[in-house]
């Protein structure tokens, strides 16, 4: 991997951390001047960093006014948990019915990574090993045309539940519960309980949705010399 990548991916994630801790609000205007300035990178490479962002539904680049980070409405927060459903329960439905030992020690480390994210509460990583724990589940499934979807929606799904989550006490609590999910989830695959886990996929993606805080949120100017000071 090149120097370039990793700085790309560097600040990427940076970026991806400043809106899980919501300091980059849904509809946050990020300049590619103070973004240049910030990070001390060059003009085209911040519009390569922000065509990744766009790319993975994370910022929306309009034409002739700039890149704005993405607000996705309730409306389409229910509809990527519909979607989810409906691929994930497929993808669910055909690793349990064949899932083995090795497909289960993968799960099983990715698992391990999240748990230790959440014991040192690393919130946006938390939250990234989760939609990767679901990918992995599509991959192992081996359906290349439901798990390329999935790929478009996760990072979605994941941007909803950063920013709608909610920043409470219980937060540490939600995360526990999730990772708890995932692991009574992975028992059912590895046992080959097929309809269980099905049932388990639907309950879990239910139970997420249910914990977001819809509610509009309106302060959308963001100094990002300050976000980022300690880059």
């Amino acid at each position: 991997m090149s120097n370039k990548t990793k700085d790309l991916d560097s600040v990427y994630q940076r970026i991806w951390e400043a809106i899980v801790a919501h300091k980059l609000l849904p509809g946050t205007r990020l300049k590619e001047e103070e973004l240049s300035e910030t990070f001390g990178l060059s003009r085209g490479f911040v519009r390569k960093l922000l065509l990744q962002l766009s790319y993975h539904k994370l910022v929306n680049l309009v034409p002739n006014s700039g890149a704005f980070v993405a607000e996705p409405s309730p409306e389409e927060a229910r509809d990527i948990f519909q979607a989810r459903r409906l691929i994930e329960a497929e993808l669910v439905r055909e690793l349990a019915s064949k899932c083995t030992m090795r497909e289960k020690k993968l799960l099983q480390e990715h698992l391990e990574q999240e748990h230790q994210a959440i014991e040192r509460g690393e919130q946006s990583l938390r939250i990234r090993l989760s939609g990767e724990f679901h990918l992995l589940i599509g991959k192992l499934a081996n359906k290349p045309v439901l798990t390329s979807f999935l790929h478009e929606i996760i990072p979605r799904s994941s941007l909803i539940v950063a920013l709608y989550q909610g920043t409470d006490l219980n937060q540490h609590s939600h995360s526990g519960s999730s990772c708890s999910e995932h692991n009574t989830l992975l028992e059912a695959i590895a046992t080959h309980q097929v309809e269980l886990a099905v049932t388990l996929m639907i309950n879990h993606l239910n139970e997420i949705e249910a914990q977001l805080q819809l509610e509009p949120i309106t302060d959308k100017v963001a100094n990002l010399k300050n976000i980022f000071a300690d880059v």
